[in-house]
């Protein structure tokens, strides 16, 4: 399923809403930027990116100056996937949910839109 912005998958343990990079098909996407809801209200945030895309985005801060020149690459609610593609971060999110370690590996998204990082 999807909407302009978003791709949308729901199915009975959880809705991930993936936003959308341009025109890039949704099974060549590296990064999602995502927001998972469980059937309980809860919302999750969740960055998922493959490594290659994590080394072109430090090799663009080499150049940009960002990140002490590319030396490091960190976000609250990232994910590192092996595969490209909204399949593979839909299973790696399916995963998360069904081993019930959502909680503590993802930031919660409190009422007010503040992400609530777990402590690891």
């Amino acid at each position: 399923m999807e909407s302009d912005a978003y791709y949308v998958w729901r199915e009975a343990g959880f809705t991930i809403d993936i936003l959308r990079d341009g025109d890039i098909d949704c099974e060549e996407m590296e990064i999602g930027d995502s927001i998972i809801t469980l059937p309980n209200g809860d919302r999750y945030s969740a960055l998922l990116v493959t490594r290659e895309e994590i080394s072109r985005t430090m090799n663009r801060h080499v150049l940009s100056g960002e990140s002490l020149g590319g030396s490091y690459y960190c976000a609250p609610d990232l994910i590192v996937i092996r595969s490209q593609g909204v399949t593979a971060m839909i299973n790696v999110i399916r995963d998360i949910v069904e081993s019930d370690r959502i909680s503590s590996l993802l930031p919660r998204i409190s009422d007010d839109g503040a992400l609530d990082v777990p402590s690891m």
